[in-house]
């Protein structure tokens, strides 16, 4: 899969091609970097609750989509399009956790768990619902920007 197959498919690819485990990667790779940290190896493993060998691998695998520029010891950073795709998954989580929280009064200790649970597997259709039912939020029940439809 590369660069341009993803391009061309737009980004609600995201829910059809890239399992929960590389989002979850693109996510956490995307905190890091806007926290001024390196997304090295054991950061991610520590972030990610995961032995630094599958990080490894998994860094492999995502440069190798083009999704990530990767250099052993130096830490991945973002292409254009493993960015567009982790602000898509940021968007749903916030989303989702605006939503559970004003439209269904879900408590406060388990509405990241849930939207964690949740960012993987809404349709682009669900989401424009969402944006829709809440007002075309810019803020989640944090106070964090939810990413624009167009990253």
């Amino acid at each position: 899969m590369g660069e341009g197959i993803i391009a061309e498919s737009g980004f609600a690819i995201i829910n059809t091609m890239l399992s929960e485990s590389v989002q979850n990667y693109l996510k956490a790779i995307y905190a890091l970097r806007e926290d001024g940290q390196r997304a090295t190896t054991n950061a991610l493993a520590e972030r990610l609750g995961v032995a630094a060998a599958s990080v490894t691998g998994m860094l492999k695998k995502l440069d190798e989509m083009k999704l990530i520029a990767w250099e052993p010891y130096q830490g991945a950073s973002l292409t254009v399009n493993g960015r567009k795709m982790a602000l898509e998954i940021i968007r749903h989580h916030r989303l989702i956790e605006l939503y559970l929280t004003s439209a269904m009064g879900y408590p406060w200790d388990k509405v990241h768990d849930e939207a964690e649970k949740l960012e993987h597997a809404i349709s682009e259709d669900f989401e424009e619902a969402m944006v829709r039912m809440l007002g075309n939020p810019t803020r989640d029940p944090h106070g964090d920007p939810i990413p624009s439809k167009d990253g």
